[in-house]
């Protein structure tokens, strides 16, 4: 059905590691979208929930939210609109299969979140291993005032022009400090760190926790 939002190399390594992945506890972002569109995890393998189990112990959900780096399904937006009760949700990323929702309060744009990108104070940001966009999404966020959650990836040295670190290690505390800064410059609280290894991810979350906020 969403074969034209793959290219042949994607849908050639989806047919081959098919099986394969559901041996993995943390299995790569193209399969563990289909996983979960599909319905193959069970809740507690779901890392998508896990995330959102920390965001709603930290944030209130019924809120305007902006995900960065959706993937090619929106599989963790749709999963928050489904819960929201007030608000909506927009995703960018423009890699999306498609741009049709059928959730009145999930809005999908096949377009890259930018610094140009519309964030306003009362707005969360979130990004579930946005990667590449991680640094713009914690600057324009802090930048506006913006409440964020981020899911770090692996980061660091892919060989990309835009990559100079040397190591992930590098990269995850440059991430780490850049949202320290942008927190205190824009007086947005500290910045606590969270984590997913109960569902095989290594990497850290981050995110902003202001003053007085639960």
């Amino acid at each position: 059905q969403y074969g034209q939002g793959y290219s042949k190399r994607e849908v050639d390594y989806i047919r081959k590691y098919w099986k394969e992945g559901f041996k993995s506890k943390f299995p790569i972002d193209i399969l563990r979208q289909i996983y979960t569109e599909l319905g193959f995890f069970r809740d507690d393998e779901n890392i998508y929930l896990g995330f959102i189990d920390i965001l709603e112990n930290n944030f209130d959900i019924n809120r305007d939210i902006i995900e960065v780096g959706g993937g090619r399904f929106p599989t963790l937006a749709k999963i928050i609109a489904l819960k929201q009760q007030k608000g909506t949700i927009t995703v960018y990323d423009p890699r999306l299969a498609t741009v049709e929702s059928k959730i009145p309060n999930m809005k999908l744009k096949k377009e890259s979140f930018t610094k140009s990108t519309p964030v306003r104070s009362d707005q969360l940001v979130i990004g579930f291993m946005p990667c590449e966009a991680t640094e713009q999404t914690i600057v324009t966020a802090g930048k506006n005032k913006a409440d964020f959650l981020i899911a770090l990836c692996e980061g660091g040295p892919h060989g990309d022009e835009f990559d100079y670190f040397e190591s992930e290690e590098e990269w995850i505390a440059s991430m780490i400090y850049t949202a320290r800064l942008m927190a205190a410059k824009n007086d947005l609280g500290t910045i606590e760190i969270a984590d997913l290894k109960q569902y095989g991810d290594p990497y850290p979350v981050i995110y902003n926790k202001r003053r007085n906020s639960r």
